[in-house]
């Protein structure tokens, strides 16, 4: 074994040394430091001011996110307000659309039976048109059977079941007068109890139509204008008629047309009462009475 010797034991200066050692050492950081403390001083003061800087920065963003945070919070109140409007107005289309929807319904139903009405008008009026047109033909071949050796021409319109009769010469007056010749009067004479016999086989009326030819005609006394001496022309053939052929005259309708014709120069020499007198005239136009044929058809009560 190998004795320590006293030598070897610890040093008694040790502890001393020590100490020397660290207040050498801490004297040196103190010296350094003093030495970089205002360095130090200046680096905190210039990132206490940056992070001065950077606090304003954030309270002024932070006070414009506010003032954003506030629009956008005014702006969605007022998106609010506009959807519930919106919502409203969606809502009272959906009442209007359904509201239309129902007239259309209507509508529809009506055009419907309106359809039906005009489907069933027209077949009527197709059974009309052929009410009365056997008597038409049959009162057409017995006109022309009766008036072949007349002074009379027969014009045929098959589609309005009507006859014209027209005299040939044709029945003419003389100018802003609605007496008759006695030629005309004679012609009608002769016709008038023709046409009584022919009504009691057939059902038709007769219509007087008279005429004016195109000169102005004014007059405080009557005939007051052409439409009055048209007029005034067809009753006294009317009334001729009814004195040749008593009980005539309640088949007899007057009419008148007024001016018929227009003017025109006249040539040197032409004389104007001879010119337009062809318009100075009265036709006789025989109906067939489909409404006097369809009752005498219908069943009785």
């Amino acid at each position: 074994m190998i004795r320590r010797r006293r030598e070897d034991a610890e040093n008694p200066a040790w502890p001393g040394l020590v100490d020397i050692f660290g207040f050498t050492l801490a004297f040196i950081l103190l010296l350094w430091f003093a030495a970089n403390w205002p360095e130090q001083v200046e680096n905190l003061e210039r990132k206490n001011q940056d992070l001065g800087a950077r606090i304003t920065s954030m309270n002024a963003d932070n006070s414009m996110l506010k003032e954003v945070n506030q629009s956008l919070a005014e702006k969605l109140r007022l998106q609010g307000l506009s959807n519930q409007d919106l919502s409203g107005k969606i809502k009272q289309l959906e009442e209007s659309n359904a509201n239309l929807a129902a007239q259309t319904r209507v509508s529809q139903a009506n055009n419907l039976d309106l359809n039906e009405k005009i489907l069933r008008l027209n077949q009527e009026r197709a059974a009309l048109k052929d009410i009365g047109l056997k008597d038409w033909e049959e009162l057409l071949k017995l006109l022309r059977a009766k008036l072949a050796k007349s002074k009379m021409v027969i014009i045929p319109n098959k589609n309005d079941k009507e006859i014209e009769i027209r005299g040939k010469p044709r029945v003419t007056f003389e100018t802003m007068q609605y007496e008759l010749s006695p030629s005309d009067k004679h012609r009608l004479e002769v016709l008038a109890p023709i046409l009584y016999k022919l009504r009691e086989k057939k059902k038709f009326f007769i219509t007087i139509n008279g005429t004016a030819d195109p000169r102005e005609l004014q007059d405080g006394a009557p005939p007051r204008n052409n439409t009055e001496l048209s007029a005034l022309r067809a009753a006294t053939v009317a009334a001729m008629l009814e004195k040749a052929a008593p009980g005539l005259g309640q088949y007899l309708r007057v009419t008148g047309l007024g001016v018929k014709g227009r003017k025109r120069t006249l040539a040197p020499g032409e004389n104007p009462d001879e010119i337009y007198r062809q318009y100075r005239s009265v036709s006789l136009v025989l109906k067939i009475d489909v409404a006097a044929i369809m009752q005498g058809t219908s069943p009785k009560p």
